[in-house]
């Protein structure tokens, strides 16, 4: 279709070749998707992102003046492209997303994994709200053990308080943590 308009030649116009000596068959189009999907399945991973990089690179044979004279060849190349590019803007979108999901939680520090960051993030979000429904007394005698400064004996002084006292109230306030963290792992 030298010189011809893709978009008001017939829709299968441009899938079979001028040159009688090559002659393109649909069977030979239809094998050429397959393989190209099969490519893009290997190089992605994934039969939707495979299907997006295959309808994309036809998309852009639709878009050609002319066809390519090999065009089996040009439509592998096509959605090896395309494999590339997809996969380049899978990795940057990654990156983003873990660096501001890193910037509000730092329970998932070296984790790749979105699942994974939402996770610690919901786990931080409760544990958080557990401690704030711990009693007065058990959550002043937490948070300054989770500063990490002091220990039993240094709790008791602060909170003048004898050290039986902080360790019980420590003790209750643990178990009241740990059935948190369990409700949370069963509702998942």
């Amino acid at each position: 279709m030298p010189g011809g308009d893709l978009a008001s030649a017939p829709p299968d116009a441009m899938f079979h070749s001028e040159d009688p000596a090559q002659p393109l068959h649909d069977a030979d189009l239809a094998a050429a998707l397959v393989r190209s999907h099969g490519i893009a399945r290997r190089v992605l991973g994934c039969d939707h992102l495979a299907a997006d990089a295959v309808q994309e690179a036809l998309v852009a044979l639709w878009q050609l003046p002319e066809p390519p004279l090999q065009l089996q060849g040009w439509l592998v190349r096509a959605v090896i492209h395309r494999c590339r590019h997809l996969l380049r803007t899978l990795r940057r979108r990654r990156h983003h997303e873990h660096h501001a999901a890193s910037a509000h939680c730092d329970l998932h520090a070296g984790c790749d994994n979105p699942l994974h960051a939402a996770y610690a993030h919901e786990l931080g979000e409760r544990l958080a709200a557990a401690v704030a429904g711990l009693p007065a007394e058990q959550r002043a005698a937490f948070e300054l053990l989770e500063q990490g400064e002091l220990d039993y004996a240094g709790i008791a002084r602060v909170l003048d308080l004898p050290i039986g006292t902080v360790r019980s109230r420590l003790h209750r306030a643990r178990l009241a943590l740990q059935a948190a963290v369990q409700e949370i792992a069963a509702a998942h």
